[in-house]
């Protein structure tokens, strides 16, 4: 079995797909179903069922939105159910990441990676300003997490003998935040009353 470029840098980026199962009911107007997830895998696709019978060519799917519409509404009180599989990124940004890095699996996992640590970064930083999370366990799990992501993508990297090191993982795309801008936030959040 040979892997899609896709399917490789989902595997070196551990962005494993998750399948899920939802259920809708028909009221005989409504033809677009949005999907608990957005990023849809196309292989395998979706599969839908109304009153229990698969569907086949029925319907659309905008696999980036997880929008299903189909072509006539499902009559009231019809079961429609979806089974899908899912995951962070969708097939199409997948290739984003694989276009942007020359075709080269490996450094677009990596790309993948310190995506996801932005994300991560991002989280940290708004529980701690928000007051949320504080410098309390989610906080610092997240940034954690955001840490250790940006050193699997640098352990990615440096796996890659033929490919510069010019290519920073570090604090790449961690947005700086520290238990000093924590406690600024805090001081002026104090000032201004709040």
């Amino acid at each position: 079995m040979t892997l899609t470029d896709i399917e490789a840098v989902r595997l070196k980026a551990a962005d494993r797909s998750a399948i899920t199962r939802e259920e809708g009911v028909g009221d005989g107007i409504a033809t677009a179903y949005k999907l608990g997830h957005d990023a849809i895998i196309t292989s395998p696709d979706i599969q839908v069922r109304i009153g229990g019978l698969l569907q086949v060519a029925t319907y659309t799917v905008d696999h980036e939105s997880g929008i299903v519409t189909f072509n006539s509404a499902p009559i009231m009180n019809a079961q429609v159910e979806f089974t899908y599989y899912w995951s962070i990124y969708t097939d199409a940004q997948i290739q984003y990441f694989l276009d942007d890095s020359s075709a080269n699996v490996t450094v677009a996992a990596a790309k993948v990676l310190l995506a996801i640590a932005a994300d991560a970064a991002k989280i940290a930083q708004r529980q701690s300003l928000a007051g949320g999370g504080g410098l309390g366990a989610v906080t610092i799990d997240t940034s954690v997490a955001a840490r250790e992501l940006r050193a699997a993508a640098k352990a990615l990297i440096d796996m890659e003998s033929d490919i510069s090191t010019s290519i920073p993982a570090e604090g790449l795309t961690e947005i700086n935040w520290t238990e000093m801008n924590y406690r600024l936030s805090i001081e002026q959040e104090v000032i201004r009353g709040g």
